[in-house]
Parts: C-alpha cells; sequence; structure tokens
C-alpha cells in the first residue's frame, strides 16, 4: 500500500484492529494520511534566539518541563534533554507559521507522540497540519469553541441512553471531565504508551469529530457505572474523571464509528448548541437494536472507518 501510494488500504490498516501494530510502520504511515511528503521543505526553521523570544516559549518550556511521563521507558534519561530541545522548537515553529493559532496546556501531549515516532522534521509537518485541521477549534483565542464541540457527547447519549442522559443533568457534571481526552487525543491521561499511539493511528485515518465519539463511546461503556453513582456533580465528576486502565480500546474504536455512523455532527448540530431536544429523529437510530451493533461490530469496522474517511475528506 505504500509502494502504490493507496490511501484507502492504509486508512483500512489504521482502523483495523491493532491499528499499525509498532512505530516503524506509524512512522512511513503517519506522514502519508495527513498528505506529508518526507522531502518536505525546512526553510522557515526559526532561530534558537527565535524560539526564546517567543511570547509562548516560557509556558512550553514549563509544559515540556513536565512531561516526563509521556516518555517510553525505552527513552533513557541521556536522551530526554534533546527530545525537549526538539519538541520546544517544534511547538514554536508551529505558531510561528500560524501565528493566528494560540498554544493551550495538552498541545505539547499531542507534538510529543509525533516527535517519538517520526521525528522532529515530520513530526513538525504533520502537527503543523493537524493545527489547522483537527486541532484548529482547541487553538482558538478562547475554550468555547472546545467547549462546543464537548457538548456533541449530551444529544448521542441522549439518543442511546436516556436515563443515563438524565442521570448526568440533573448531576450538572458538564463535561470538563472530558476535556483534557479531547485536546490531548487522550495522550495525557493515558500512562501506556501504546494506547496513545494506537489511538493516534485511529484518528489520522477519521474525522476531527472522531476524538468526541470515543469520548461518548466510552461514558456509554461505563453507563452502569455512572448510574450506580450518586446524581451529584463531584461524584459522577470524579468517577469519569478516571479512565480505567483495562478498557477494551478495540471494542471502543469500532462503536465510536458506529455512534458516527449513525449520529454524525451534522444530525447533532442544533440540540448540541442549543440544548434543544428535536421535534423528530430517526426512527432507525432510536430503535438500533442490539443485534445489529454486534453484527456491525464484529463484521464492518474497517468498512466503516473508510465510509467515513472518505465522506469527511470529500466533504
Amino acid at each position: 500500500a505504500l509502494a502504490t501510494g493507496d490511501r484507502d488500504k492504509l486508512v483500512q490498516l489504521s482502523v483495523s484492529q491493532l491499528g499499525l501494530c509498532n512505530d516503524k510502520m506509524r512512522a512511513r504511515v503517519w506522514p502519508v494520511l495527513m498528505n506529508v511528503d518526507h522531502l518536505e521543505d525546512e526553510d522557515n526553521v526559526p532561530t534558537d534566539e527565535q524560539v526564546q523570544k517567543h511570547p509562548e516559549y516560557n509556558q512550553v518550556v514549563l509544559d515540556v518541563n513536565r512531561s516526563l511521563k509521556r516518555f517510553p521507558p525505552c527513552i533513557g534519561e541521556e536522551e530526554r534533554p534533546l527530545l525537549q530541545e526538539q519538541l520546544t522548537r517544534l511547538i514554536i515553529r508551529v505558531i510561528i507559521t500560524h501565528p493566528h493559532l494560540h498554544y493551550y496546556q495538552g498541545y505539547h501531549d499531542v507534538a510529543i507522540t509525533f516527535l517519538l515516532v517520526v521525528g522532529e522534521h515530520l513530526g513538525y509537518h504533520i502537527v503543523e497540519r493537524l493545527s489547522v485541521s483537527h486541532l484548529k477549534e482547541f487553538m482558538a483565542p478562547t475554550m468555547e469553541p472546545t467547549s462546543k464541540l464537548l457538548q456533541y457527547m449530551y444529544p448521542i447519549i441522549r439518543q442511546r441512553n436516556s436515563d443515563l442522559h438524565s442521570h448526568m443533568v440533573r448531576a450538572e457534571v458538564g463535561t470538563i471531565f472530558a476535556l483534557p481526552w479531547l485536546i490531548t487525543w487522550f495522550g495525557h491521561v493515558l500512562p501506556d504508551y501504546n494506547d496513545v499511539v494506537r489511538l493516534y493511528d485511529f484518528f489520522l485515518a477519521q474525522p476531527p469529530m472522531m476524538p468526541v465519539y470515543l469520548a461518548t463511546a466510552i461514558v456509554l461503556y461505563r453507563q452502569q457505572e455512572i448510574l450506580e453513582a450518586e446524581c451529584e456533580m463531584s461524584s459522577i465528576h470524579g468517577l469519569l474523571s478516571q479512565i480505567p486502565q483495562d478498557l477494551p480500546f478495540e471494542k471502543l474504536l469500532v462503536e465510536s464509528q458506529i455512534l458516527y455512523e449513525y449520529y454524525p455532527p451534522h444530525s447533532v448540530k442544533v440540540e448540541a448548541e442549543t440544548g434543544a431536544v428535536p421535534s423528530s429523529y430517526s426512527s432507525v437510530a432510536n430503535n438500533f437494536s442490539t443485534s445489529v451493533t454486534k453484527f456491525i461490530i464484529y463484521t464492518a469496522p474497517v468498512f466503516l472507518g473508510i465510509i467515513i474517511f472518505k465522506y469527511y475528506f470529500q466533504s
């Protein structure tokens, strides 16, 4: 697929069970998924002086210095200072290239993943492209656009489990529990490096909203725990803020594709933005049976991934 430039096949591999399997494969496939050429020019590399004089430099350095836990065990202590220097330069370079973008705490969690897998050169080009597409709402002057994206969770939850939706609304839990999930692509909240890169395989082959759908799938997966918790904000927020380490991510990635297929962003946009429940919505989606769900889970994850990928990039 790499030799022939078969992007559809690479999407299949990225969304299929276990994804791209190892970082050697990711280093070759991730740039292709983001239309990055290995021979991209290096004309706009900032000097050390330009990096250090940037208004965001001090905050970036503080965050990068706190990123030690993101390094996998195979990265030795002696290698980390150089990687932190590269990470700082990569981040500042993106912001210099796109002055309208604003650095946010958590951006370094995304950038470090690409640095570790593909290196500084390709990492910059991938992160730069993501910053004007998948991450652009997070890099607005305020968090308002990000908060609006998180609100898309509630209409989907309501249509899949009205009792769970009512419980969460009564508790006034909101969506802040999912903020670090979304803005770091789960990189900040998952301790296992292999889980993080697996999710990145998936997200790179999907539309920008897919992390919201994965967050929703996780909430729905934990519905019993949530319903058994006290209907009070701090109780449910505390529960959801801690992601279990044994989540079945492969199953959840498939479920997130199913949610996207049945409740695409445009179909829940009005409810997400206004809170008003539409007077009517698809009974097919509401009555989506468990047996059909199981059938799709085990027979069509790759197919759904390709359909969603094509729909997004052709729209």
